[in-house]
């Protein structure tokens, strides 16, 4: 006898094979395989036979049909990886087998479907095994030759949380599996250079990320797992190339659908109150303590999760009095440069070290981003917490030296000011500033004046020779800056038309202790982890006001 049970709750239907303790039997689910191209085609009268055919074939892991008027398919062992459910974008009907005791009137669904194991022999439980589980678009079988020796802990992590062992201390550091790519502004990841992450030669970054390879998307998860640098690993199938990107490398991953392939996994800290939550809420403006479950630059750093209709977005922070490293400034957001420095010696060699007391210090960051429009630019500060920045001297920063305050402008042009180009290597550049025409009066204004250094009267746009163009359009400027700029300061302003393209943008804020964000010893205490800084012993700040 078969029969069919509609559970409507998960649009899933249930098929029984036989009557016995452990056997063979169907789930079918409302979706469409990723591809055809590996199975077999056979004429049937109904998707009860279509299932019969698959029953009768040893080989034989899955059944699929579109509609009653189309051939069946069915896939051996080995021959498909992902099932795109029908709400995502799949269409028709698909019959996972498995093997379980479970009675077939009473058979748990979401149980069988996510993380199981299941022989292509009923008596060989070592070999020849498929793994389904559930994603976020559909499901994804593995295929494994041989049984692992450990035992699967933490849900594997898949996509169905919270796991049942999640809060355990082996499962504090997890791994979320989400259908995107690397999106804007990531940092030195450029696939046609073969996944390349060093940067220009005589360029003094440190690596932001490692290629390495890997045959599935699994294995690429766990080596990112392993790796205590890694912060995110895209599988590119196409290379069989495992990308992992550091923590404070990336900012957002362009979210996609299972049938684009694109398939990303991210690391995330847990702590009793995350290990509880499903994936799509780890996701949804949550605060993670990067170290020291991950390798970083800073010991007091911390990260935002959110996570927007195209984008999920990490934005990584400092701690305000986390100390100065390099050319990170303190107050300031990761990857962000601050208006004013401090000189500073430390057993006879100079250091650039940040000065708390200046409450009007300007975050401010450039990034390359071909072909944005200012409408684009604008989103993407904004969902960093900041604007398109706003002065006209967007380089200049105050140098503090013996008791001495005087305002230095960056030239572009010299490579000592490499530092504040902060990511860009072209000889030229064209960047979107916030910089606008007000339709009411015609004139242009500055989006933010907070941190303009010059007052207009004083220093006026440096706008280049036969600029601001007019026209209907032109209501919206960008700097360009490189060869064959104003030779005092390197760069000029064009107008241009705000849905026109450049390469890339600038954004600014105040420092993190004005933005509406946790603070460090709030997200710490949260993770009952407080470390200790790298604060210089002689010379520098060492206490911490909590």
């Amino acid at each position: 006898m078969r029969y069919r049970l509609l559970i409507p709750i998960l649009t899933l239907f249930l098929i029984e094979t036989n009557a016995s303790d452990a056997e063979y039997k169907f789930v079918v689910v409302e979706g469409e395989p990723v591809t055809l191209n590996a199975s077999e085609s056979v004429q049937v009268a109904s998707f009860d036979e279509c299932t019969d055919k698959c029953e009768q074939k040893t080989e034989c892991v899955l059944a699929y049909q579109s509609n009653s008027s189309d051939p069946c398919y069915l896939f051996d062992w080995n021959s498909i990886t992902q099932i795109i459910k029908n709400e995502s974008g799949g269409n028709g009907t698909t019959a996972f087998k498995v093997y379980t005791d479970q009675p077939a009137c009473e058979l748990n669904s979401a149980y069988l479907l996510n993380g199981k194991t299941y022989p292509l022999f009923p008596n060989d439980t070592a070999q020849n095994l498929w793994r389904i589980d559930t994603s976020e678009d559909g499901w994804t079988i593995t295929y494994i030759d041989s049984k692992p020796i450990d035992s699967l802990v933490c849900g594997n992590f898949s996509y169905n949380r919270p796991y049942d062992d999640g809060c355990n201390p082996e499962c504090n550091i997890t791994m979320v599996q989400v259908w995107a790519k690397f999106g804007p502004l990531t940092k030195f990841l450029t696939k046609d250079a073969g996944w390349e992450y060093e940067p220009p030669a005589g360029n003094m970054y440190r690596r932001n990320g490692i290629n390495k390879t890997a045959e599935t998307f699994e294995i690429c998860m766990y080596k990112c797992h392993e790796d205590l640098r890694c912060a995110a690993a895209y599988f590119d199938r196409d290379n069989a190339t495992c990308v992992m990107v550091w923590t404070g490398d990336f900012w957002f991953l362009e979210r996609t659908s299972a049938s684009d392939g694109h398939q990303i996994a991210i690391k995330l800290p847990m702590n009793d109150k995350l290990c509880k939550m499903t994936t799509d809420q780890l996701l949804d403006d949550q605060y993670y303590l990067s170290s020291p479950a991950m390798l970083t630059t800073f010991d007091r750093q911390f990260f935002r999760v959110q996570t927007t209709e195209k984008y999920y977005v990490f934005t990584s922070y400092l701690d305000y009095y986390e100390s100065f490293y390099f050319n990170m400034i303190n107050g300031c957001p990761v990857n962000n440069r601050a208006s004013a420095l401090r000189k500073d010696y430390y057993q006879g060699v100079q250091y650039t070290a940040y000065n708390h007391f200046f409450n009007e210090t300007m975050c401010y960051r450039y990034d390359e981003a071909p072909g944005i429009t200012q409408a684009e630019a604008k989103e993407l500060c904004q969902l960093m917490g900041q604007k398109l920045l706003s002065d006209k001297y967007a380089g200049s920063i105050q140098m503090i030296a013996e008791q001495k305050e005087d305002l230095q402008v960056v030239d572009f042009q010299e490579t000592m000011f490499d530092l504040f180009r902060l990511g860009f290597y072209k000889n030229s550049s064209r960047i979107w500033h916030g910089l606008e025409k007000d339709p009411a009066d015609g004139k242009w204004k500055w989006l933010d004046t907070r941190f303009v250094q010059f007052p207009e009267d004083a220093l006026p746009i440096p706008w280049a020779p036969g600029e601001p163009k007019e026209g209907p359009d032109m209501n919206c400027a960008y700097m360009g800056w490189g060869e064959g700029y104003d030779p005092f300061n390197g760069y000029a302003y064009y107008a241009a038309p705000c849905n026109s393209t450049v390469d890339g943008i600038a954004c600014s804020s105040a420092q993190v202790n004005e933005m509406n964000i946790k603070k460090w010893s709030e997200v710490a205490d949260d993770f009952g982890y407080r470390g200790t800084c790298c604060i210089r012993p002689v010379g520098w700040i060492n206490e911490y006001p909590e």
